[in-house]
């Protein structure tokens, strides 16, 4: 079997996928990628099937340097990063060929939180109730359930495994401006369950004045620090938590609640954070001012189609075709050269 080894994790590196979705209820966390736009084009970039639930590594807070047993193809997406294969310099967001013992370092993180890296095939380890994601807390999926070590080694598939190609088509320029993502100055929210507990003083506060990510950030939430966000107190019954909804606690502070929250919870939730800006609040920089802004269910849904297309996009280019073609071009070319030489 072919293999990534693990040479530096960084400092949360785990195995993850989309998530184990329809299991909340029973009791599991969702878990899953951070970042689930970088996830779908890093895993796009190398020809995974998005139905496949392709797992990839999530390098946390700090990159990862990793080595290669074989030929495959690889993308590095998400945080921006100083990347090199074999002390070369390699970009972001194109698929990368990858040959026996190479080595790529993305150890440095430039700006963001989360970086990815996906391979032509994915990660090979056994989906638990039909996820590859990997949840701490309870040491279930990925690679053992744990995060990932210097010195682990994890199966993956070598190229002519993971492709059948036989059509070479060139590489369109593909629309792809990840770098603004992460620069966006605003944060999109919907309406919340709770969203008329709260006065339309209240909710100027939230849209017009200015927060930031305090101290304790982690991959169930992120708590906000701004102005007191003050609500009528009124009963309410435990409800399922949403990935992105944000929660304001008794000190009226903020809690955004991302891929590792908990399954259910009792705080009132003022909005959510539309599907198409969780990777981006995901990857916000500490001491940059987050502003909210409020827009329709209608905007959500063509924000998540936009990303969408852009995905799409990836898919229907065919990038990983190119460096299948040069790969296989190079081989018949060493072999004619060894052939050559025996003969002589």
């Amino acid at each position: 079997m072919n293999t990534i080894k693990i040479i530096t994790p960084g400092m949360l590196a785990t195995v993850q996928d989309d998530g184990r979705i329809g299991h909340q209820g029973e009791g599991f966390l969702n878990s899953g990628v951070m970042d689930i736009f970088s996830y779908q084009i890093g895993n796009a970039l190398v020809g995974n099937k998005s139905t496949d639930k392709p797992a990839s590594i999530e390098f946390g807070v700090t990159g990862g340097k990793v080595k290669f047993s074989s030929s495959t193809i690889v993308a590095i997406t998400g945080a921006r990063v100083n990347a090199k294969l074999n002390d070369a310099r390699v970009s972001q967001d194109i698929p990368i060929l990858v040959n026996e013992n190479d080595v790529l370092d993305f150890t440095q993180i430039i700006e963001g939180r989360f970086v990815y890296l996906s391979v032509a095939g994915g990660i090979q380890v056994p989906k638990v109730m039909g996820s590859h994601a990997t949840t701490l807390a309870v040491n279930l999926g990925g690679f053992n359930g744990k995060r990932l070590k210097s010195g682990d080694v994890l199966n993956i598939l070598d190229a002519s495994q993971a492709f059948n190609y036989n059509t070479v088509k060139l590489l369109p320029k593909m629309p792809l401006n990840l770098i603004s993502l992460i620069k966006t100055k605003k944060i999109r929210i919907v309406p919340g369950p709770e969203y008329d507990w709260f006065s339309e003083d209240e909710w100027q506060k939230l849209l017009n004045k200015p927060f930031h990510l305090g101290k304790h950030i982690d991959r169930m939430g992120y708590r906000i620090e701004g102005p007191m966000i003050i609500f009528k107190p009124e009963n309410l019954l435990s409800e399922a938590n949403m990935n992105g909804a944000i929660q304001i606690s008794r000190d009226g502070q903020p809690i955004v609640l991302l891929a590792d929250r908990a399954t259910h919870g009792g705080y009132p939730v003022i909005a959510k954070v539309i599907i198409s800006d969780l990777g981006t609040l995901a990857q916000w920089p500490q001491h940059k001012p987050i502003h909210f802004e409020k827009v329709s269910l209608n905007d959500a849904w063509l924000a998540s189609a936009e990303r969408a297309e852009v995905v799409q996009g990836i898919y229907k280019s065919k990038p990983w075709e190119i460096l299948l073609h040069t790969r296989t071009m190079a081989n018949k070319i060493k072999r004619f050269f060894r052939k050559d030489t025996k003969e002589c």
